[in-house]
């Protein structure tokens, strides 16, 4: 795969034709808007990052058709609104919020099912966009609109120059395409409890065996490899608290424990259930208990 043949916008012709405005005479560039949608000025750092080498944002205010002929790159289609069918040797309906990634020399035929129909399109280098191809050619769908944002993002990133600039564009491919990854993946096992996703799942497991451990949202991050904001939102939405809640609730609760069935010191039940902190450790207990922990043996003891 080859990118240097295509430098500018103009270039998007040899990939992408009307199909019913052949006779018009009107070119896939004519109707872009070039703030919106725009060739990445920057030469590659390396083969192995990954790189937008067009893309940006895309509206049909009118039933429209094109087709995607030789086209040397991966693409990344996001509908962030209306949908669409995409037909290759099958046809695959888009609906809002969902998206694809192609791989190289994937002709198609895109059909636009609804007007407006707004999306975002990217042509993609990178040697390791390879390890995102498990669930190529599958549609993921996504509950919530933070993608359509992310590659918002990107596209303005696109005439950013600088010697960072490369591998911060990089950064937001990356999350974009772990997020598909992640939300087409069978790696995690199934939901034990219907409609809470594995790794929403998979992180109430970690705070109730490791509650001892030192554990915060950015090591829960690098761990399920999804965004700790994410992670915040949805645990809250299925469990009713925060992560930092639930698991501070989870080492009182351990605490208590301790408390009534041994006479170790509260600075060593504190430092047994993860807050070495004994300040803070009697703090969180009597905000949870309005007892402090001395007060709560007592009691339990007598």
């Amino acid at each position: 795969m080859t990118s240097a043949k295509y430098t500018t916008i103009d270039e998007l012709n040899r990939i992408f034709r009307f199909h019913r405005l052949f006779g018009s005479g009107t070119s896939f560039t004519d109707v872009l808007d070039t703030k919106r949608f725009m060739a990445c000025g920057c030469e590659s750092l390396d083969p192995l990052i990954l790189r937008a080498v067009f893309g940006g944002a895309i509206t049909y205010g009118i039933p429209t058709t094109f087709e995607c002929i030789d086209n040397p790159f991966y693409l990344l289609l996001y509908i962030e609104k209306g949908d669409a069918l995409i037909k290759t040797k099958d046809s695959i309906t888009m609906p809002e919020r969902s998206m694809i990634l192609l791989k190289p020399y994937e002709n198609f035929r895109f059909d636009t099912k609804s007007t407006p129909c707004y999306f975002h399109l990217f042509l993609l280098s990178g040697k390791s966009l390879r390890l995102y191809t498990e669930h190529s050619s599958k549609v993921i769908e996504f509950k919530e609109k933070h993608i359509g944002t992310q590659l918002s993002y990107l596209q303005r990133m696109l005439l950013r120059q600088g010697a960072d600039s490369e591998l911060l564009r990089a950064r937001i491919l990356t999350d974009v395409l772990t997020e598909g990854y992640l939300a087409g993946s069978k790696a995690f096992a199934p939901s034990a409890t219907p409609g809470i996703p594995g790794y929403i799942q998979e992180m109430k497991s970690i705070l109730d065996q490791e509650y001892n451990t030192f554990i915060t949202l950015d090591n829960l991050e690098q761990r399920l490899l999804v965004s700790k904001y994410r992670l915040c939102r949805e645990f809250k939405n299925y469990y009713g608290h925060s992560p930092l809640q639930y698991l501070n609730n989870v080492r009182i609760q351990q605490a208590k424990t301790l408390l009534e069935q041994t006479d170790i010191t509260v600075n060593a039940v504190g430092y047994d259930v993860g807050i070495a902190n004994t300040s803070h450790f009697i703090k969180l207990f009597k905000r949870e208990t309005s007892q402090t922990p001395a007060e709560y043996r007592k009691n339990k003891s007598s």
